[in-house]
C-alpha cells in the first residue's frame, strides 16, 4: 500500500486498491500513531476486515496488517486496544479502557470502532460501556 495523508475511509479504499463499486469503508478510528479501518469488502457484509494501520516518519499512514474480523468483539495488540462493533446508526458508544472512558459515535451504517495505544505491561480488553442516544 502507498501511504495516506489522512486516514479516511475515501482514501483507504483507494490505497489498498479496493473496488469501490464493492467495498464500502464501515468505520475509521485513530489514537496516535495508530489507526484502523473496518472494510466491508464485497458491499453485502459477509466479510469484514480489520485494517490495522501506523504512521510512519513522514506522517504518512501505513497498513501493518488485515484481519477477518465479526460484528463485535476486542483484542489487544502489541500495540494497539481495539473494541468494534453494530448498533443503530447515529448511537453513542460508550467505552472504557485502562480506567478511562471514551465515546464513538455509530456509522451510517451502525458500525463503531475504538482505537487506543496499548497501555504497556496490561492485558486489560477495552469494554463496553452502553449505547445511548445523541443529544442535541
Amino acid at each position: 500500500m502507498l501511504g495516506v495523508k489522512e486516514l479516511d475511509g475515501r482514501l483507504v479504499l483507494s490505497a489498498e486498491g479496493w473496488d469501490p463499486r464493492y467495498a464500502v469503508t464501515l468505520a475509521v478510528a485513530s489514537s496516535g500513531d495508530m489507526g484502523a479501518a473496518l472494510i466491508d469488502s464485497n458491499g453485502d457484509e459477509a466479510d469484514i476486515d480489520l485494517d490495522v494501520y501506523r504512521r510512519d516518519a513522514d506522517g504518512l499512514w501505513q497498513e501493518i496488517s488485515s484481519s477477518v474480523v465479526g460484528e463485535d468483539g476486542s483484542f489487544l495488540s502489541g500495540e494497539m486496544a481495539v473494541i468494534l462493533g453494530r448498533t443503530e446508526p447515529g448511537l453513542i458508544v460508550d467505552i472504557e479502557y485502562a480506567g478511562h472512558r471514551s465515546s464513538v459515535i455509530a456509522s451510517g451504517t451502525g458500525w463503531w470502532l475504538f482505537v487506543a495505544v496499548a497501555v504497556p505491561g496490561t492485558d486489560t480488553l477495552p469494554c463496553l460501556i452502553g449505547v445511548r442516544p445523541a443529544t442535541l
